[in-house]
């Protein structure tokens, strides 16, 4: 199902979709659009009434990623990557050794894989080191600073969380992290640790993520709008 709402630039599109997991209406505005997740039990006319009360946010954020899409190129572009915040055009050679060359001055990737049908597999186990080489660098130095003591790591495939904190206390990265700025990685790592203290999102749980990292909500953001745009191939 689709609302539409009308206004002065012209008309919003909202895609409506239902989660069980959703227990009230909720809006998100992203690079992508804005999705309205409804509960399976809603009323259509309470999500429209529900629309009309939040007009002037929608309007505002939809301009906002509007702008966001054009400085990203119009949201993902065939042929590039994100590599720590930044966007690289990539090349596919085939070789008898898998390696990658990565040109900061060019902003090329160069992507050495004995099979080039399967380049992504092999992207992806490049991401997977590069997330892997920055986590065990900076999850041991945050933990120290922050006191914080946890179980397993693992660097894993994720495709709707960039981080997991289990009540066993093991910490789970998506391997795509390494796309992301190293200031918004170490506030992932902050996020992740900050549930060993507390495993929800309370009140309590973003003031000690705003102790660690007073910025959070600029890091945040950023994974927000990014999202879309960061895959594989």
């Amino acid at each position: 199902m689709i609302l539409s709402l009308d206004h002065a630039g012209g008309a919003i599109k909202i895609d409506v979709l239902t989660s069980k997991r959703a227990k009230r209406l909720r809006l998100v505005s992203g690079i992508n659009g804005v999705q309205a997740i409804v509960p399976p039990d809603y009323r259509v006319e309470e999500l429209e009434s529900f629309v009309s009360a939040k007009r002037d946010w929608i309007i505002k954020t939809s301009r906002y990623y509007i702008r966001l899409k054009e400085r990203c190129g119009g949201g993902h572009e065939p042929g590039t990557i994100y590599f720590l915040g930044s966007k690289y055009r990539f090349h596919i050679v085939r070789d008898r050794q898998r390696s990658a060359v990565v040109s900061d001055a060019m902003k090329v990737i160069t992507f050495h894989v004995t099979d080039r049908r399967k380049y992504k597999e092999e992207m992806q186990e490049w991401y997977k080191e590069q997330t892997g080489k920055i986590i065990s660098e900076r999850l041991p130095a945050l933990a120290a600073r922050l006191n914080l003591q946890y179980n397993k790591v693992s660097i894993k495939s994720q495709r709707s969380r960039w981080a997991s904190c289990s009540k066993k206390g093991n910490l789970n990265f998506n391997l795509l992290l390494a796309a992301a700025p190293r200031e918004v990685i170490d506030y992932v790592i902050i996020h992740e640790l900050m549930h060993l203290i507390e495993m929800d999102h309370s009140i309590r749980f973003w003031q000690l993520v705003k102790e660690a990292d007073p910025d959070y909500k600029k890091h945040k953001e950023w994974l927000t709008s990014y999202a879309p745009v960061i895959k594989i191939g």
